[in-house]
């Protein structure tokens, strides 16, 4: 039975009965399916241009919504009291009196010069306090900017939930910022957002509307729990999120609305705060069900093909029933047991001819099954022999290994042909990218040789050099030929070499040469970068401890030291021996009052650490300590040189300060260039 649907699905009689059926369906249907489009097309036109609409509209009524939260900021923060913020009793008095404001709120700060937060109103409580806001993103930004700004949503760290803020800076006569009012809104309760995405009627709505900022995240759902996370991970706006960001994640007023796979989706931006809005629908239910009309088309042209391809058929079966007898005898082959001598079909015309070509044929593929059977015992004396591993691959399996391939890889011989050639690999991932590199670089005539970590039968790694060729140049479906070589040691003694050459051997922290590079990397990105630091550490009284326990005991200590060191740094710091009892960190992104803070800390477990020594009988507490310099890495600072130069000399001065100091350089004229900690 299996044999007969076989037959049946290659007969040239079935093929050209289907080819009617499907021509007759096609013309009957063709017409219903294109005025059907046409009205689809109208209807989508109109559904689109409403739709952009409404993300325009929820888009302006956010804005305007942001500008009267403003316009409250900044009229109340006219009010500050700005010469007495050092009284608790006038600022508690002012935000006593900012009922309109705080209803508008959820919270509302007031920050002082020095950045820091000294009064919160919130929940109905006004109170004093003093929290170093410095480090957050929109208080930066608004000194920088010098103007009012709206924060990326985030969590908040004293309720921990999700909160947006927005900046009031209020300037004194010179022109520098006096206070900041700051405005907290919630985005779980807050109204600004939530009445713009919760559906007009049910939560069966099948428009779905949400907010996000400029990076995807969510501030506003229908669903709470939606808060914050990225707008990518939810199927209705997958699509829409993934096209915006490929488009550059632009934030404009003037919507845009399109058909993406099932929906229709609308995106309009929220300039002002940086936002986005997206709307999404089934497009099935906006258009009113199309669907239903093309398939009611298909079944009417069905019904018409069926009856035409079924007379088709019945024609094609009384012309073409000698044909069936050739084609049982022409199947037959592939068979080994058939012969040459067996009697074929007499006929003229072109089946007789088509009986001659089938003979010819089978002469050929027996001189051919000959020769390859000679070949391939020549090939697998090569295979037994061969010095490396060596694996014909084809179709992504193996198809022929030899002997020292099986070795090398655990595997028997006969077990390995018919293995798909993933299971070399660590995992899928590594896989792909082999494929994909090998068949850019045989596309492009050329001939892989590279190394690769390769995984054994009993998992264990190593690795090797590949080195492979396809076996026909621009045919991929011939196979390809590669050998295998075991490289792990040489690779191993590789690596070593190349660690030494940038690592101090004592201490195992980057050395002088490895620290000036990455130190002339972070200078060459100054344009755009944020500010970092650099500073050196030189051991006091290190001398002392070599003369007087031993060499020994100095290189013990400055382990230890080292240790201290990649303790007290970030992760992504560089900590390096510049030689002796000197030390160096360069701490990227790092603002000079962080970095003197890391080198106070330093500075007293340097300090605080005994090593416990035995020399001989007696028992001895080493310890010295560490004066520190340090640079604020700027632009005006175009070469290593100077920077290591700034750090020697602020370095010198916390040694003249007494040591075990700290002092940070100041680009000024005379000593006045070095403060201390």
């Amino acid at each position: 039975m299996i044999d007969r649907l076989r037959y049946l699905a290659g007969s040239l009689k079935v093929r050209l009965a289907l080819a009617s059926f499907v021509l007759i369906a096609a013309s009957v249907a063709l017409t219903v399916v294109l005025v059907l489009r046409a009205m689809e097309q109208r209807s989508q036109r109109a559904v689109l241009d409403s739709e952009i609409a409404n993300a325009e509209r929820i888009g302006l009524v956010l804005s305007a919504k942001i500008v009267s939260l403003q316009r409250s900021l900044r009229a109340a923060s006219e009010q500050v009291p700005v010469d007495r913020l050092d009284k608790p009793a006038a600022v508690t008095a002012f935000l006593d009196d900012q009922k309109v404001l705080r209803s508008q709120f959820d919270s509302v700060f007031v920050a002082d010069a020095r950045l820091h937060l000294i009064a919160v109103a919130e929940e109905g409580d006004v109170r004093m306090t003093d929290i170093d806001a410095s480090d957050r993103a929109y208080i930066r930004r608004t000194v920088r900017a010098r103007r009012s700004v709206i924060s990326q949503p985030g969590v908040s760290r004293t309720s921990g939930t999700p909160m947006f803020v927005m900046t009031m800076p209020l300037f004194d006569r010179d022109g520098r910022i006096a206070a900041i009012l700051i405005g907290g809104m919630k985005l779980s309760t807050n109204a600004l957002l939530n009445d713009l995405t919760r559906p007009a009627t049910d939560d069966h709505d099948p428009v779905s509307t949400i907010v996000t900022d400029n990076e995807g995240k969510i501030v506003s759902h229908r669903d709470p729990s939606w808060m914050m996370k990225n707008a990518a991970s939810d199927a209705h706006f997958a699509a829409v999120v993934a096209r915006w960001k490929a488009e550059g994640s632009p934030i404009e007023p003037q919507g845009s609305a399109r058909r993406l796979g099932d929906d229709i989706v609308a995106v309009a931006g929220v300039p002002d705060a940086d936002w986005v809005v997206f709307r999404s629908a089934p497009a099935e239910l906006l258009l009113g069900g199309p669907s239903a009309g093309r398939l009611q088309a298909i079944w009417i042209g069905s019904a018409v093909a069926v009856a035409g391809g079924l007379i088709i058929l019945l024609v094609m079966l009384a012309l073409l029933r000698p044909l069936r007898h050739l084609e049982r005898r022409a199947l037959r082959l592939i068979n080994e047991d058939f012969s040459a001598q067996e009697a074929w079909p007499q006929s003229g015309g072109e089946l007789g001819e088509l009986a001659r070509v089938f003979q010819h044929v089978l002469r050929q593929k027996t001189a051919m099954r000959a020769a390859s059977d000679e070949l391939l015992v020549k090939m697998r004396a090569v295979m037994a022999n061969a010095p490396v591993g060596i694996a014909f691959t084809r179709l992504g399996r193996f198809e022929l290994v030899s002997d020292q391939f099986a070795r090398l890889f655990g595997y028997d011989s006969a077990q390995v042909q018919g293995m798909r050639t993933h299971v070399i690999c660590p995992s899928d991932e590594s896989h792909r990218s082999f494929i994909r590199m090998a068949t850019e670089t045989f596309a492009a005539g050329g001939t892989c040789d590279e190394e690769r970590e390769l995984v054994r039968a009993d998992s264990s790694r190593f690795w090797a050099r590949l080195q492979g060729a396809p076996v026909c140049m621009g045919d991929t479906n011939a196979g390809t030929i590669w050998i295998f070589t075991d490289i792990t040691e040489s690779r191993r003694h590789r690596e070593q070499l190349s660690w030494s050459a940038s690592h101090d051997e004592l201490t195992g922290l980057v050395n002088r040469r490895e620290f000036e590079l990455r130190l002339a990397e972070e200078l060459d990105g100054r344009a755009d970068a944020e500010p970092s630091a650099a500073m050196f550490i030189d051991l006091d009284r290190f001398k002392a401890v070599n003369d007087g326990s031993g060499h020994a005991a100095g290189d013990l200590l400055l382990k230890h030291i080292a240790g201290i060191l990649l303790s007290s740094a970030r992760a992504h710091d560089t900590v390096a021996r510049i030689g002796g009892d000197e030390f160096a960190v360069l701490l990227v992104g790092c603002d000079v009052r962080v970095a003197e803070r890391i080198a106070s800390s330093i500075c007293t477990r340097v300090a605080n650490h005994q090593l416990e020594w035995e020399s001989g009988a007696e028992s001895q507490r080493l310890s010295v300590g560490a004066s520190i310099g340090i640079v604020s890495i700027d632009a005006t600072f175009t070469t290593v040189k100077a920077v290591l130069k700034a750090a020697d000399e602020a370095c010198y001065e916390a040694k003249r300060a007494g040591r075990g100091t700290v002092r940070t350089y100041r680009r000024a004229a005379g000593p006045a260039n070095l403060l201390a900690d």
